[in-house]
């Protein structure tokens, strides 16, 4: 094999061999510059796009590994501050109270107006109004009493582990010495939890 190779290369060689020393120069380095740009089109660009895509997938890994190792280190500090929020949250929750527990809610609201010394003579629930995640409990009334039995009642009602805010106040002046009538509302929160419920009609086979 060997052989014939010399064989092929000598017998395409051959025909230089006649020619001027000049002629031969120029043939061989014709011969060289296409080997060259051969191996440049075919070798080595290739090589040179492979190594740069290479390069950039290492550039990628070692910057997701700078990410992930951010990451892990502050990993301990979010799971604290998750447990925060979480906390904060069964606050919140606890301070609103579900639907079920509205109507409880509004007697203790009535009954510290009545154990202040104050006379209810309307205490009217209104309609829920629906915000994004709650609904505000809105109750009107209407009072007769002291205003120092006002501030008890007001007081009373800002030590309530649940949230009531008493909004849009109006006194006006009775009939009696220093008795007050007094209209406004109690507005009580909760949160919206409540899910429609889809049926599914069962296929009898």
């Amino acid at each position: 094999m060997f052989e014939s190779m010399k064989l092929s290369i000598y017998e395409s060689l051959r025909s230089i061999l006649p020619l001027p020393l000049w002629q031969k120069l120029t043939f061989l380095l014709a011969v060289f510059v296409l080997m060259m740009a051969s191996y440049f089109y075919f070798g080595w660009m290739p090589l040179q796009e492979s190594i740069s895509k290479q390069e950039a997938q290492l550039q990628l890994q070692k910057m997701m590994l700078l990410k992930n190792q951010r990451m892990a280190h502050n990993l301990a500090r979010k799971q604290k501050e998750y447990a925060k929020l979480e906390k904060q949250l069964k606050v919140a929750l606890n301070m609103l109270p579900k639907k079920s527990q509205i109507p409880d809610l509004l007697e203790n609201v009535s009954w510290a107006g009545k154990d202040s010394g104050l006379e209810f003579k309307m205490f009217k629930p209104g309609r829920d109004v629906t915000r994004q995640i709650y609904a505000e409990v809105p109750v009107t009334f209407n009072i007769g009493g002291s205003f120092r039995q006002l501030l008890t009642f007001l007081k009373r009602v800002g030590e309530m582990p649940r949230i009531v805010d008493v909004r849009n106040l109006v006194l006006t002046k009775g009939n009696a010495g220093n008795m007050l009538s007094i209209s406004g509302q109690a507005v009580t929160y909760r949160f919206v939890d409540d899910k429609p419920q889809k049926a599914h009609k069962g296929r009898r086979q």
